[in-house]
């Protein structure tokens, strides 16, 4: 199956998502923010898809898109939010698609939605 990295910063999200897509075969690898998604992309990683939080420490999903997209633009990358105090969820996630997300999905999301989301991105 894909080899798809995880960018999520609550442990909860992050161990759900990793359960979930490992029980269908696929290879999950996980960050707990963007700088730490970037760095491994730095570093010579090579991933199918890319699944990202919009609003967390260090570096948002929105500053890691932006690397990510320079850096290994052939990634599809998946971006996913709940909004904060800060930030509605809708404008992130409208951001997020603008600069080249190929699905975004609002929290709380279907299992189902995530799964046709990567179908989408991954071609298969």
């Amino acid at each position: 199956m894909s080899r798809i990295l995880i960018v999520e910063d609550t442990r909860l999200m992050r161990d759900s998502l990793v359960d979930v897509l490992t029980e269908l075969d696929h290879e999950v690898v996980t960050a707990e923010n963007g700088a730490e998604a970037v760095n491994m992309i730095a570093a010579g990683q090579v991933f199918d898809l890319i699944i990202t939080d919009i609003i967390m420490p260090e570096m948002d999903g929105i500053e890691a898109i932006m690397e990510v997209q320079t850096m290994s633009p052939e990634t599809p990358i998946i971006a996913i939010s709940g909004g904060s105090a800060r930030l509605e969820k809708a404008a992130g996630l409208d951001t997020a698609k603008r600069l080249g997300a190929v699905a975004v999905l609002e929290k709380p999301f279907e299992i189902d939605s995530l799964l046709a989301a990567i179908q989408v991105a991954t071609g298969g």
